[in-house]
């Protein structure tokens, strides 16, 4: 009994040490490659609930819907703090809120009145650069050489792919104006939310669901608005519909949630030159889903894309797990007290 309970101890020691040395240390990598994971798919479901008749902007209020009522069902377990606790936190909540509803209205507009796949391409490959520079500007945060060099392969990479995009669809001059333009503001919007998101999440230790209950709100009623304004919603669907939006939905959803937690740990340029990762998952599973091959400019930049993405990914990795052997190497030695 003694030998069992010593093993069992032991294993348990080493299965914490495992997390601990190899886990905990890319924690926001992690959430932030949950992100591509949870993004490609949702839009495997989005492409199949297009399909299937629904405007895009109604598929995107009901994943905002489902959002703010899964926050809604955590608030009582988790009893978050949902007032600020200074005129910066609320100035930085408001802002938040502001561009965070601000970009998804204008992605989203993207893709009504543009080629969704340039729209998001551009959107792609604009924010991990704009990110790092808002990053810098008002928090501080510097991004490495390394890192720098992630970014620049990252941005070659998404221009390629929108580029073949482009080539690939006749566009008039007013549509490719607005195909550039568009998915720009979304930026403009998508950018200063992750930054804002970081100072209050990862800075200030806001509560992620309190960031995302105040996101949300405006969110829904801003969809509805729009979806009303630019289309015509179609709530009659089939039992097939209704698993595709659910799965859209269950994936928006679960992709937000993945970004605010990773925003926890990580620099919002990282984090947004991880979450590129969706295009070359995006691409794969539109040859998986939806057989379309891709061309070979698609393809290189998506090589390019891969290979920028793993080298900020290992490398923020190593350099967190580095910094969590050294604190626990001053700890042995009782240097921390």
């Amino acid at each position: 009994m003694a030998t069992a309970t010593y093993i069992e101890e032991t294993t348990d020691q080493e299965g914490a040490g495992f997390a601990q040395t190899y886990l905990t240390p890319g924690a926001g990598v992690l959430y932030a490659l949950l992100n591509t994971v949870l993004s490609a798919t949702a839009s495997q479901f989005m492409a199949l609930g297009s399909q299937a008749g629904i405007p895009g902007l109604q598929l995107m209020f009901l994943a905002n819907l489902v959002e703010i009522l899964t926050v809604l069902l955590f608030l009582p377990f988790f009893r978050p703090k949902l007032t600020t606790e200074n005129g910066r936190q609320t100035l930085l909540m408001v802002l938040s809120t502001i561009t965070e509803n601000f970009g998804t209205a204008f992605q989203y507009m993207s893709f009504v009145f543009v080629v969704p796949g340039i729209a998001y391409g551009i959107m792609k490959g604009s924010m991990p650069l704009a990110s790092a520079c808002l990053g810098f500007v008002f928090l501080k945060e510097t991004v490495g050489v390394v890192d720098c060099f992630g970014i620049v392969l990252n941005v070659a990479g998404v221009v390629l792919v929108a580029y073949g995009l482009i080539a690939e669809n006749t566009l008039s001059t007013q549509r490719l104006v607005a195909s550039i333009l568009l998915p720009l503001a979304a930026t403009l919007g998508r950018a200063p939310s992750l930054v804002i998101s970081r100072s209050l999440i990862g800075v200030q230790k806001v509560s992620v669901l309190t960031v995302l209950f105040y996101a949300n709100l405006p969110g829904a009623v801003v969809l509805l608005g729009l979806t009303y304004l630019f289309e015509t919603p179609i709530w009659a669907m089939s039992a097939q519909t209704v698993g595709y939006v659910m799965g859209l939905c269950l994936c928006v959803c679960g992709s937000h949630f993945a970004t605010k937690l990773s925003l926890k740990t990580e620099k919002a340029g990282i984090t947004a030159t991880i979450k590129t990762f969706t295009i070359p998952l995006t691409v794969l599973l539109d040859y998986v889903v939806l057989s379309e091959l891709p061309s070979q400019l698609k393809s290189g930049g998506v090589v390019l894309i891969v290979f920028g993405t793993g080298v900020v990914t290992v490398y923020t990795w190593w350099r967190h797990r580095k910094e969590t052997l050294h604190k626990n190497f001053m700890q042995s030695l009782d240097f921390d007290k």
